[in-house]
């Protein structure tokens, strides 16, 4: 696996920063280095596309947030893995513009993502989105004896 430690687990990964300018244009650059960074932290297929598409929504809440707000500051994606567990922080600087977070892009940041939270940012209340995948958990088979085993 690409990125492997000694013990098979993916090595630390980051953090790696993405800066851009709150432009609907730059949400794709943000999920093409998700995309990367999920392969990269030895995540499935599946997966990869759920961290692709949670990201551009987190991205695409913060460039709307930004534009409500006429907030000019650039908005920050901020990604580290550590033992196999990936995570993805957005930052804007909209501060509370008084824009409802879209419900829509709530719930599928939080089906796809195995922990989402929304919290204060620099500019104030709903500026940062964290967005955190943990590996998967070993599957276990019973063996011949009737014990039960790991299996990777």
């Amino acid at each position: 696996m690409p990125g492997a430690g000694p013990s098979g687990a993916p090595a630390p990964l980051g953090p790696v920063v993405l800066r851009f300018s709150a432009l609907p244009e730059h949400v794709r650059i943000a999920r093409l280095v998700a995309t990367s960074l999920a392969r990269r932290a030895g995540l499935a297929g599946g997966d990869v596309e759920g961290v692709r598409l949670a990201v551009g929504e987190a991205c695409g809440r913060a460039v709307q947030r930004s534009e409500s707000a006429g907030a000019a500051e650039l908005v920050e994606l901020t990604a580290t893995c550590r033992g196999g567990e990936l995570v993805v922080e957005v930052v804007d600087h909209a501060g509370d513009d008084g824009v409802e977070t879209e419900e829509v892009a709530m719930l599928l940041m939080e089906g796809l993502a195995d922990e989402v939270a929304v919290t204060a940012g620099p500019g104030g209340p709903g500026g940062t989105t964290r967005l955190t995948w943990r590996p998967p958990v070993a599957a276990t088979a019973p063996t011949a004896a009737g014990t039960t085993t790991t299996g990777a």
